[in-house]
């Protein structure tokens, strides 16, 4: 095959195989170049640390900012071994204890709070707030569901704002 290619260049004419010459030695200049500018930028990455760039802390909108009831520090936390709930929590539990016009007060579970503590909570109802019947067959819109629900009752609570650490809320959806 090499002999073939050497006969072909052979046949060419002295400006022909010149500028082929030049061709080549063009392509090769091409080839060191790109080489030896990947090198040195790949030994600048190696040779320069990068800095750790501090991510930008993003600001958290007011509904999903966490309450401060309950909270406990980094201290406590590593002495008493506890285990930290999600930094959004948007559902609880809780008993009935009174029934207002526009509002439920509600001794909760705790489950909405770093220390666990059981706690009296306000419910702010809204005109989207939907109150189910058990087994969710029926449902009742807004301050409707007031009318629907006793003191003793032990309900679900859902709502559209992180409730983590907050004893007053508006609540989205209430279970029986």
């Amino acid at each position: 095959m090499l002999k073939s290619f050497r006969n072909k260049i052979k046949s060419l004419t002295k400006a022909q195989q010149n500028t082929l010459t030049i061709i080549l030695i063009l392509l090769d200049l091409f080839v060191i170049i790109l080489l030896a500018s990947s090198f040195f930028s790949l030994r600048k990455t190696i040779l320069s640390p990068k800095v750790a760039e501090k991510p930008p802390v993003e600001e958290i909108s007011e509904p999903l900012k966490p309450g401060e009831i309950g909270e406990i520090t980094g201290k406590e936390v590593e002495e008493k071994g506890i285990l930290l709930p999600p930094p959004t929590i948007f559902n609880t539990s809780g008993t009935i204890s009174e029934v207002k016009s526009d509002r439920l007060i509600v001794q909760g579970s705790g489950s909405n709070f770093v220390d666990q503590k059981p706690r009296e909570l306000t419910l702010i109802f809204t005109d989207s707030t939907i109150t189910f019947e058990s087994g969710q067959r029926i449902k009742y819109q807004g301050l409707e569901g007031l009318k629907h629900l006793r003191i003793g009752e032990v309900i679900g609570i859902s709502s559209p704002e992180n409730i983590r650490g907050k004893n007053q809320f508006v609540v989205d959806y209430i279970n029986k």
